[in-house]
C-alpha cells in the first residue's frame, strides 16, 4: 500500500514538473509574438463589452440589462451619502448552470463618469442584486444595480471572476 502511494506521489510530482516546464516554453514563444497577441486581445475586449438592453453570459448566469435606467435618492440620515442621487438599473438574471447559482457581489465593480470605482450603495435598497439570493437551475429573477451618480458621462459595471472578464458600458444623462 505504501509503495502504491509513493508511486502516485512521484507521478504527480513529475506531471507538475512537466507542466511547469511547458509554461516556461510557451511564455518565451509568446514574447516573440507581442503584436499578434495585442491584436487578439483587442478583439477579445470588444466581444466582452456590452451596453444597455444587451444579454450576455457570465459565471453560468445569463444577464439581460434593461434598456433604460432611472434615478432614486439615498434616504439614510446616518450615511455620508444621504440625499445623493443613485442610478437604478434593472437586470434579469437567469441561472443556466446545472446547480444553484447567484451573482457573487465580489465579482463586479461599479465605475462612474470619471472612470473611478464608486462606493457601493446597495445596502440602502431592498431589491438590489447583492441581496437577490441563489437561483435553482433555469430559474430567474429581476433585480437592480444601484450606482452612485457622480455626474453625466460614461458609466460601467465590470464583471471579473478570475477566469472571465465582461463589462457593460452606458452613457448617463440626468
Amino acid at each position: 500500500m505504501k509503495k502504491k502511494i509513493i508511486n502516485i506521489m512521484l507521478i504527480a510530482i513529475m506531471v507538475i514538473g512537466l507542466t511547469g516546464c511547458g509554461s516556461d516554453v510557451s511564455d518565451n514563444s509568446n514574447s516573440n509574438n507581442n503584436t499578434d497577441n495585442s491584436a487578439n486581445n483587442s478583439k477579445t475586449e470588444e466581444k466582452n463589452k456590452y451596453g444597455l438592453g444587451d444579454t450576455f453570459t457570465f459565471d453560468n448566469l445569463e444577464l439581460t440589462f434593461d434598456s433604460k435606467y432611472s434615478f432614486t435618492t439615498i434616504k439614510n440620515k446616518y450615511s455620508e451619502h444621504n440625499g445623493k442621487s443613485v442610478i437604478k438599473l434593472g437586470v434579469k438574471v437567469k441561472n443556466i448552470a446545472s446547480e444553484k447559482n447567484s451573482l457573487n457581489m465580489f465579482y463586479y465593480s461599479l465605475f462612474g463618469s470619471q472612470g473611478t470605482e464608486l462606493d457601493g450603495v446597495t445596502s440602502y435598497f431592498d431589491d438590489t442584486i447583492d441581496f437577490a439570493g441563489d437561483l435553482k437551475p433555469n430559474a430567474s429573477y429581476k433585480t437592480y444595480f444601484y450606482i452612485l451618480y457622480d455626474g453625466d458621462g460614461k458609466y460601467s459595471i465590470g464583471f471579473d471572476n478570475f477566469s472571465q472578464e465582461v463589462s457593460i458600458e452606458f452613457d448617463v444623462k440626468k
